[in-house]
């Protein structure tokens, strides 16, 4: 064999492997841009996202896919309370379990849960009040309006 044929050879490897590094990476960036329909593991509502980004929300959060609303709260919980305190599957269950709340009341009966807040803010009020107001009035008739009544 000689050289010419070597190098052409050698080239046409060469060439060879540069289009199937090219090919392999334009499906992987394809697959990136990919989008899935994805349910946030915390309140279950449904989003659109690249697997990139899903693949990196589920690196912050302990394998979970959040939406972002979720993800603020979680995040927020966490910087507030030092991590040895609280820890991200902690913040996560805290979450999880207000918006399972969230979704079993004010989601399937909006007017229950309105009523249901409506209680507790009467019940707060009636606890805030002071005691001597709620015993009776301080105002008292000294005279009767009516002259025909003597008080």
């Amino acid at each position: 064999m000689n050289k010419r044929s070597l190098r052409k050879a050698y080239s046409d490897v060469s060439l060879e492997i540069k289009r199937n590094f090219r090919e392999k990476d334009e499906q992987e960036q394809e697959e990136e841009q990919k989008v899935k329909q994805v349910k946030c593991d915390c309140c279950g509502i449904e989003e659109e996202c690249t697997m990139k980004y899903i693949e990196e929300v589920k690196e912050l959060y302990s394998g979970k896919w959040l939406c972002g609303l979720c993800a603020e709260v979680v995040t927020e919980r966490c910087r507030k309370h030092p991590p040895e305190a609280l820890g991200m599957q902690e913040a996560l269950d805290w979450h999880k379990g207000i918006c399972e709340a969230f979704n079993s009341t004010t989601r399937v009966n909006p007017k229950l849960d309105f009523t249901q807040s409506m209680r507790k803010i009467a019940k707060r009020s009636s606890q805030n009040r002071s005691p001597n107001l709620s015993t009776g009035s301080k105002i008292s008739r000294s005279i009767s309006c009516d002259p025909r009544l003597k008080g």
